[in-house]
């Protein structure tokens, strides 16, 4: 038994019950604790179909540690994220409509909303999709990064955070991609880090993973049925 191998089939299960996991492409992955290895979703179901025999393990090297399933060619930026920020313990990348949508503006979200304000001043924007580009583009303190006209990812100290992350960078690129174009007007930056800290406070990411993992919850129970 492995807790980060059902972390990541968790997580898979998530993303797809919210909306982001539907077609082809996007991986999670966790951290194995103490080792230069991570567990990961195979790439030829999506997340929706996800389940636990299709969480492998990889080492550092991106080489499969048992059995020959089908990997993303682009998995290698996991382990150079992990390589590059030793407090990163999972991360998220999907493809998911707004999240490609925002990543074609090659920007960090507009302040539209409090939630957006975890991505202010904490997200990278990487120059091209090279796995090679996407790690070292990563900062000390950045949750989240753009590659332009691909998709995005999110980091976390753990599963739940970079779920949720995820989930709430959808939701700001669905208002960043839907307001721009608007003469509506985005936060003041002054009162961004107010505002962040108080959706902090609130915890409102783990509230959010909560809430994922019950729709996944109820979701097979209705498969069962």
């Amino acid at each position: 038994m492995s807790v980060e191998r059902d972390e990541v089939l968790t997580a898979c299960r998530a993303l797809g019950a919210h909306g982001l996991g539907g077609v082809i492409g996007g991986h999670v992955s966790v951290r194995v604790p103490g080792k230069q290895e991570y567990w990961t979703n195979v790439l030829d179901k999506c997340f929706e179909e996800i389940e636990l025999e299709d969480v492998v393990k990889l080492d550092f090297e991106g080489n499969q540690l048992a059995g020959d399933r089908k990997i993303s060619p682009g998995i290698g930026f996991h382990h150079g994220i992990y390589i590059h920020r030793q407090d990163v313990h999972a991360v998220v990348h999907t493809h998911g409509f707004w999240v490609t949508a925002q990543s074609a503006f090659a920007r960090e979200p507009k302040m539209w909303h409090n939630l957006c304000t975890y991505f202010w001043e904490k997200t990278a924007i990487v120059p091209d999709d090279t796995i090679e580009a996407i790690a070292p583009a990563l900062r000390q303190t950045d949750v989240a990064i753009i590659i332009p006209w691909h998709g995005a990812i999110t980091v976390g100290s753990d599963v739940g955070e970079a779920v949720a992350l995820h989930a709430t960078f959808a939701y700001a690129a669905q208002l960043d991609v839907t307001l721009s174009a608007t003469q509506a007007e985005p936060m003041p930056k002054a009162q961004c880090a107010h505002v962040r800290a108080l959706v902090e406070k609130a915890d409102y990411l783990t509230l959010t993973w909560e809430l994922m993992k019950r729709k996944v919850e109820r979701q097979h129970r209705g498969a069962l049925v």
